[in-house]
């Protein structure tokens, strides 16, 4: 069984708040700033989400025109949280596009019939909790229609590690170096 802290209701109940805060606006989103330019138009595409949390793409990809889109994430919580916010979306035909599935991403197997059914697979901050990395890459490929995209990131350590005085302040003058503006005052504190 994978990592799954997002049913822990503690975890769970502050991590809706970030939801809640990105839902509002996608564009808003440093990590989506970064992936938008590599997500080809999904109009008239079958997509999968592996390990969609609370759906945010899966709907951005409803609302784009997508055929259908299927979300797959371990979580219950982020699940339900998901399906109640495709319920609510107003601007998108998310219900009638989106089905959501629990689905443990080093489980998951591809029905034959699904195999280069997909234009698009999309995976964002989940790839990093897998046992067995090259095992999900192959399904996801097996899964892309010809022509098709994968397209994913993971989260870097520096957010993660335990925080270490050296690094935190380091970091935000790396961070100015870059030229990176996405980043918060105290993010590293």
């Amino acid at each position: 069984m994978a990592q799954n802290i997002y049913d822990r209701q503690d975890f769970f109940d502050a991590y809706a708040r970030l939801i809640d805060r990105s839902s509002k606006d996608i564009d808003a989103d440093p990590a989506w700033k970064r992936l938008a330019p590599l997500v080809p138009p999904v109009a008239g595409l079958d997509v999968l989400d592996l390990g969609c949390g609370s759906g945010w793409f899966c709907r951005w990809a409803a609302a784009q025109g997508a055929r259908s889109v299927l979300g797959v994430d371990v979580s219950e919580k982020m699940l339900a949280k998901a399906r109640t916010l495709a319920a609510s979306s107003s601007s998108s035909p998310s219900s009638e596009v989106i089905e959501y599935r629990r689905v443990d991403l080093d489980e998951l197997v591809l029905p034959d019939a699904d195999a280069g059914r997909y234009g698009l697979v999309f995976s964002s901050l989940s790839l990093h909790y897998l046992a067995d990395l090259p095992r999900v890459v192959a399904l996801a490929h097996r899964a892309l229609a010809p022509g098709g995209f994968f397209v994913f990131n993971v989260e870097h350590p520096i957010y993660t590690a335990p925080r270490n005085p050296r690094v935190a302040r380091a970091a935000p003058v790396a961070a100015a170096a870059d030229g990176d503006d996405d980043k918060k005052e105290g993010m590293y504190e």
